[in-house]
């Protein structure tokens, strides 16, 4: 059969725009990998482009069908797309009736492809009649629009990647392309290793990885980037680096920007942007001795209130120097979305018109407009992204539609934005994910085709235009934004929107591109799918695209020069920081999240390298705070609060705290919501909120003292007060114990009843160990009532004690049938010490030898089995009774637990397997003994009968104090019960419907807890994976997770390795390339790594070929994650540079770091170094 050709695409991430080549086998899995051939990326991806088949994949989270409220108090039900169309039509064409068009709006994104963004562009200014529509773009890329246009007279990049392989000279402001545009930093880092004299400056308040690789890293006050492009600007005009043919014949207004330049002394510049003197005149050197020089920048000068004048001041340094239309030259502006550009060519803000044409111009309007076949297009812009929240609050915007975009978490003053929606008369979502905040504002909720489930087009931050084709259905319902946005267009009774297919709305959008500057009328979809991607403008069929534009120095202006441009502002205008708000917080992203993580949160690899939001901060400011690295700080601002751990370093400069921008409500709290906390204060002209500057406070979370009651003294008793005075040592705790000897190691209680070990070795504190944790035990008393109202609770001897948190670890009982007489002699159970010296005592009181005792065990599961191996060892005859046709049925599956009871044969334990104890009774002529009479007939004669059948969760206290329960009592993801105030842990805690009865999970649980209740809201319970490990002397046998595959599920695969003469038994459980359960017999020396695997659910990629092969040598993962696609630890680094690995390339091969995207080798460069300088 002749294999099925590999698709091509793009990736959906930044707007790098990489190629890919998409798999889909004959199961349906995806799969992906680097287009080699592709001129961006040449075979590159990022760790997140790396990982895009599991985004595609997986559908857990997926929008299947339209979705639709009658009002705010109904539900959102599931409707059909007639339905959906007809309301969304019904509603906005009574609003517009009664308000105006201007009382709605959409808002969109650069994640839309250019068909998606021009139809909702169509509709909403030629038909609907209003400017009303915005982008997220507007966050992101709205500065340097304007920046291009005031410069060059269009939003026209006018330089190439391929110029980053000419240029000797990069300036890099306000951007961490090494975390945030991985590949075009990989081929940066490829040329300057290839070229050692390329000169890197970066510009950034931190010591980001881009900075950290840099040549020359200005770390300037927030705020100061006018200051410093200009100060750079006057050392190029005193030292003669400008190219004055260029200025004099091809620009217009130098002498102004000159005169500005001169307005500060390098020197003054210097000590405002908190730079030294010679570090400015540095940075100028390295530029004006460049022979090819190109700046690069991002969100550090696009997001703030004076980004606009960022934009220009940085633009003028091209001017200055005539390095602008050459090769190797120009300004780049780097792009945050896939297809930012491609929105920006269709005129998808409420300032711009379709095909780069002035929304001002009166002729441009009537161009638009008899194209569309409408009257007329308003001339007065739309709301932009924050004015149309803004105008939801007010009332004046009645209804919004947004598309593929996650505004509750994404726009400045979030919780002003959740209030906007909430006062909207009808919100319409169009989104692929329920994992996106904003589908909970929903009053109609429409199912999307995401990425490979559609057709269309994207344009990159080079100007490059790819195809995207369809390669796989979307799920359920779901349709492609296009179809979607025609339909509705036509349920409102409006022509021009027949389309049949995507291709058509394509070839209207290339058709109004004609004689533009960006016409792209000779590029159809044919010539993308055959000949490849291409940089417009590309105006007829032959016509190969255009690399670089201004090559002939004729510029877009109206007098067809460059502008230089004075900045408006030379100094910041965010809001001032005073005694109560002395930081600047600034906002950005982290290596593997993206956005708002509806994508790259669904990828359990990528949530390795930083799984939490935090907040970074300066050793100084740190200690001046009395915070520490880990400690819970509450940051603070004039709009709202955040709540995360602190990160403390000297990579920052004082002044200034970082904060991630990614996460957003987790378990239905913002604590980590960056912009609970940002400022909505835009640039006046770009509009462009300011998310790199507000002025904050910061200060170590300080709960109120408490006194904490925790009811029993188990496992997760021990490891709640361990992890709580670990971080907490005022709080008043007690540990109420009903056994008289609390905190030992139950699972041993086998060997103590064999005497292998003594009392001291089960006992987890010793003596003196309870005074030094400063908490009270009270030993040998019960709780026997809890008043939830009052906050008290009743112990065993009556009295009553107060609380203001609760605890209960009340663990479990040991399951004995009813009509078992265990009052009787001979009888017992396995749970507490007090069974165990029952039995011990009661097995001396025999007076017969061991080898002429005979205990009877019922049950074969672990503890059965690891009793009867114990008393074993000691020569006392052993028989288990076994309802199960096999040994640990729950725990192994069939062919584990034949060979386990060919071993337990072997031990000499009889097993009776399909069998059940009848009756027991004591045989009157002789003392100590029993006769135990089997269901199928068989008597066995023994001294004593142990029940290990199970056990029951003790949730009698929490039931009678009227405590939700069910087989436990019920818990959410920070272990509280249906009273905020009592926490359940271990064996009674249920949490989605499954209860976890092993120590593993009861210490899982109690972290969890006790660092809820220190503050840490990040610290979230999502279930504990069940494992078993048997204690057999000279056997290997563990199972982790499932042991079986559910029948009749093709999604799920086996992989097996056998010899059972020797007994060597190992099965791993693999779906959607996701380790679900391994059965190691014989040798389970993979156990850590392949628990890891389980737990946190990381998909495997390449590891899955080397599963029981034999073939990896890679070492477990130790210490912080480093590299998420090898998963390369900073201790496994720091290991191989001990062991005398010294050169980096060779450290990367031995570790396995940065051989994947390569994202991570800033931060392996920099740990070497740091050893070898240390060592």
């Amino acid at each position: 059969m002749q294999k099925k050709k590999k698709e091509k695409t793009i990736c959906s991430y930044c707007g790098v725009g990489c190629g890919i080549l998409v798999d889909v086998d004959a199961k349906g899995t995806i799969s992906v990998e680097g287009d080699p051939d592709y001129p961006v990326n040449k075979g590159m991806l990022c760790s997140k482009g790396k990982n895009l088949n599991y985004v595609a994949q997986d559908t857990t989270d997926r929008i299947l069908y339209p979705e639709m409220r009658w009002s705010r108090n109904h539900p959102l039900q599931k409707v059909s797309w007639d339905t959906a169309f007809e309301r969304a039509a019904a509603v906005f064409k009574s609003i517009i009736a009664k308000h105006g068009p201007d009382s709605v709006g959409f808002y969109v994104s650069g994640q839309c492809l250019t068909e998606e963004y021009y139809l909702t562009n169509k509709l909403t200014k030629g038909f609907i009649g209003t400017n009303n529509i915005d982008t997220n773009s507007r966050l992101c890329m709205s500065s340097a629009v304007v920046g291009y246009k005031k410069t060059v007279g269009e939003d026209s990049v006018p330089i190439s990647y391929a110029d980053i392989e000419l240029a000797d000279c990069f300036l890099i402001a306000g951007a961490n392309p090494a975390w945030c545009h991985p590949i075009l930093y990989r081929r940066l880092e490829a040329h300057k290793d290839q070229n050692p004299n390329v000169k890197v400056i970066v510009v950034d308040p931190r010591k980001t990885q881009t900075a950290a690789a840099a040549d020359l890293h200005l770390q300037i006050l927030p705020g100061t980037d006018v200051i410093l492009f200009n100060a750079i600007a006057r050392l190029l005009i005193e030292k003669r680096k400008i190219d004055k043919a260029f200025i004099k014949k091809h620009t217009v207004n130098y002498e102004a920007v000159k005169e500005m330049a001169f307005s500060l002394t390098i020197r003054q510049a210097a000590d405002k942007c908190g730079i030294e003197f010679s570090d400015l005149k540095k940075a100028a050197q390295y530029i004006g001795n460049a022979n090819k020089f190109i700046s690069m920048w991002t969100m550090g000068l696009n997001q703030s209130v004076i980004g606009v004048s960022k934009n220009v001041s940085l633009l003028n340094l091209s001017l200055l120097t005539g390095q602008i239309g050459k090769p190797g030259c120009g300004p780049f502006s780097l792009t945050g979305q896939p297809n930012a550009m491609g929105g920006r060519e269709v005129g998808g803000m409420a300032s711009l018109l379709a095909a780069h044409k002035d929304l001002g111009n009166p002729e441009h309007r009537a161009q638009v407009a008899d194209f569309w076949g409408v009257d007329h297009i308003k001339k007065e812009p739309g709301y932009t992204a924050t004015e149309m929240f803004d105008a939801l609050e007010s009332g004046k915007l009645k209804a919004i539609w947004i598309i593929c975009t996650n505004p509750v978490v994404s726009m400045p003053n979030a919780r002003k934005v959740e209030k906007a929606l909430k006062n909207a008369a009808f919100v319409i979502v169009q989104d692929i994910s329920h994992n996106s905040e904003t589908t909970k504002f929903a009053d109609l909720l429409l199912p999307a085709a995401g990425w490979l489930e559609k057709e269309g087009t994207m344009t990159n931050s080079e100007r490059r235009i790819s195809y995207l084709p369809k390669v796989i259905d979307p799920p359920g319902a779901a349709l492609a934004d296009s179809e979607i946005l025609w339909r509705f267009a036509q349920a409102m009774g409006y022509e021009g929107f027949d389309y049949k297919n995507t291709s058509e709305v394509y070839d209207e959008h290339c058709l109004l591109t004609k004689s533009t500057n960006i016409d792209i009328s000779g590029l159809s979809y044919d010539r993308l799918k055959n000949e490849g991607s291409f940089q417009w403008p590309v105006p007829h069929s032959t016509h190969k695209g255009t690399p670089r534009l201004f090559e002939d120095f004729s510029f877009y202006t109206n007098d067809r020069k460059a502008h230089f441009n004075l900045p408006q502002s030379l100094y910041n205008t965010s809001e001032e920081t005073n005694a109560e708000y002395p930081l600047i917080l600034n906002t950005g992203r982290v290596r593997d999240q993206w956005h708002t993580r509806t994508k790259t949160g669904k990828v359990k690899r990528l949530l390795t390298h930083i799984p939490q939001p935090y907040l970074e901060m300066n050793a100084v400011d740190a200690h001046l705070l009395k915070l520490k690295e880990g400690d819970i700080a509450v940051i603070k601002s004039r709009r709202g609060q955040v709540q995360v751990k602190i990160k403390v370093n000297f990579d920052i400069r004082d002044g200034v705290v970082f904060l991630p921008m990614h996460w957003g409500k987790v378990f239905n709290n913002d604590f980590g919501r960056a912009n609970n906390i940002t400022n909505d204060a835009v640039d006046p002209i770009s509009k462009e909120p300011d998310f790199k500057y507000c002025a904050v406070q910061v200060e170590k979370f300080q709960k109120p003292k408490q006194k904490i009651i925790v009811i029993g003294a188990g496992a997760a008793s021990y490891r709640f007060i361990q992890s709580y005075r670990e971080k907490n040592i005022n709080d008043e705790l007690h540990i109420f114990s009903k056994e008289k000897d609390p905190f030992y190691n139950r699972v041993l209680l086998p060997e103590y009843v064999s005497d292998e070990l003594s009392w001291e070795s089960l006992e987890k504190l010793k003596k003196g160990e309870v005074d030094k944790l400063g908490v009270y035990l009270h030993a040998g008393l019960g709780i026997t009532n809890i008043d939830s109202e009052k906050k008290l609770v009743t112990d065993s001897d009556g009295k009553q004690h107060s609380y203001d948190l609760l605890i209960m670890a009340t663990g479990s009982r040991a399951f004995v049938p009813s009509d078992v007489q265990m009052q009787q002699p001979g009888r017992f159970t396995m749970r507490e010490r007090g069974d165990a010296d029952q039995l011990r005592h009661y097995l001396k009181q025999t007076d017969l030898p061991a080898e002429k005792q005979h205990v009877v065990i019922v049950g074969g599961g672990l503890l059965g089995l690891e009793l009867a191996a114990a008393l074993k060892k000691i020569n006392i005859n052993i028989s288990i009774v076994q309802r199960a046709p096999r040994l640990m049925e729950r725990q192994l599956d069939r062919v584990a637990s034949n060979l386990l009871a060919e071993d337990v044969a072997e031990r000499g334990i009889n097993v009776y397997f399909d069998n059940e104890v009848s009756t027991v009774f004591e045989e009157k002529e002789t003392k100590h003994s029993l006769l135990v009479n089997l269901k199928t007939g068989r008597t066995i004669q023994c001294n004593a009968i142990v029940y290990a059948i199970g056990t029951r969760p003790n949730i009698e206290l929490a039931k009678q104090s009227n405590i939700k329960t069910r087989r436990g009592v019920l818990v959410n993801s920070y272990l509280q019960s249906s009273d905020p105030s009592i926490f359940a842990l271990g064996e009674i805690a249920e949490f989605n419907n499954a209860l976890f009865g092993i120590t593993s999970a009861a210490e899982q649980q109690a972290d969890i807890a006790a660092n809820y209740i220190l503050g840490d809201y990040g610290s979230i319970y999502n279930g504990s994976v069940l494992m078993n490990i048997l204690k057999f002397e000279n056997l290997d046998l563990c199972s982790i997770g499932m042991v079986n595959t559910p029948k009749d599920d093709n999604s799920y695969e086996e992989i097996i390795l056998m010899d059972v003469s020797k007994r060597f038994y190992k099965k791993c459980i693999v779906q959607d390339d996701t380790l679900k359960g391994v059965i190691l017999m014989g040798d389970k020396n993979e156990f850590a790594e392949f628990k890891r695997l389980i737990e946190e659910e990381i998909e495997l990629s390449e590891k899955r070929d080397e599963l029981l092969r034999g073939v990896s040598n890679s070492e477990p993962l130790k210490g912080k994650l480093v590299c998420s696609c090898g998963q390369v630890g900073e201790g496994n680094i720091l290991d191989a540079v001990t062991g005398g690995c010294s050169d980096f390339t060779s450290l990367c091969s031995q570790t396995g770091a940065g051989l994947g995207c390569g994202s991570c080798k800033p931060e392996v460069k920099e740990l070497l170094d740091k050893q070898l300088t240390t060592a």
